[in-house]
């Protein structure tokens, strides 16, 4: 099998698009990633992990209209259309990546993902088991943390997701960069009329210890519930529930009912390569 056969058609942002473009197409697409396009072609990608990652960042001083596309999209790792999932998933891993497109600057065939790649697990399965390829390192917050603290917290660890716990440390809902973004744009529909502005006092509300920064509370932002799976079930039946449940990861659970670790999509591409 050739990386065609599960690759899709990647959706595209033109380059002169705003932050704030960018954010409600991720949203209305329920996608991760957008190939940016100049003059019809292709010049770069960006993913939600990438406009998280620097649009809370304290380190961002320009206004966000003033902010060039460029500065934050990444170029785009193109391969061949006859590669093999198994070899796709190995260049994934080794650069670090979560998407390859297929085809050129001048002709894009499709795109694979880490999401393609579960998918073809599952059609595919092995015997391996959840407990073989489990990542035992997670991040978490507690449900009565500041929002400042949490999004510092994602920042330092350069995670787009964080679990939350309550105080009888149990796992009670997720907080992501998409969750972010939609109270991103709900405050700018608020601001201005035109509708899904980002305004850099918004963006920085975020980290701020005054403000909705340190009024807003963790379990007022999450997303409740979380997707777990038991740490000696096969990997074929994590893939099917991250897929049902549009999830990039899933919390596992020991014996005792207890986090374990998580098993993400980045664990499943390596359990490929094996």
């Amino acid at each position: 099998m050739s990386i065609n056969e599960i690759s899709n058609k990647p959706i595209t942002i033109l380059k002169n698009s705003t932050i704030s473009d960018i954010i409600k197409k991720l949203l209305e697409s329920r996608l991760s990633r957008l190939i940016v396009v100049e003059a019809g072609k292709p010049v770069g990608i960006i993913t939600e992990k990438d406009v998280g990652l620097f649009l809370f960042s304290e380190t961002s001083k320009q206004g966000l209209d003033d902010i060039p596309i460029s500065k934050i999209m990444k170029p785009i790792l193109f391969v061949e259309e006859g590669l093999t999932p198994k070899d796709s998933a190995k260049i994934m891993i080794e650069k670090g990546t979560s998407s390859l497109t297929i085809g050129s600057n001048e002709d894009i065939k499709g795109i694979v993902t880490k999401t393609d790649l579960v998918k073809y697990y599952l059609e595919n399965s092995s015997e391996k088991k959840v407990v073989d390829y489990m990542t035992p390192n997670y991040v978490y917050t507690h449900s009565a943390a500041p929002l400042f603290k949490v999004v510092r917290k994602m920042l330092e660890n350069k995670v787009s997701r964080i679990i939350v716990k309550n105080q009888n440390e149990e796992p009670i809902g997720i907080i992501s960069f998409r969750d972010l973004f939609r109270i991103s744009i709900e405050l700018g529909s608020e601001e201005d009329d035109s509708g899904f502005t980002i305004s850099d006092q918004i963006r920085r509300g975020f980290l701020s210890e005054e403000g909705f920064g340190n009024i807003s509370l963790a379990r007022e932002v999450m997303t409740k519930g979380i997707v777990s799976i038991k740490f000696n079930e096969k990997i074929s039946e994590a893939c099917k529930l991250i897929l049902e449940n549009n999830v990039s990861g899933l919390v596992v659970l020991d014996g005792n009912g207890s986090i374990a670790g998580i098993i993400s999509k980045t664990d499943i591409t390596r359990a490929i390569i094996d």
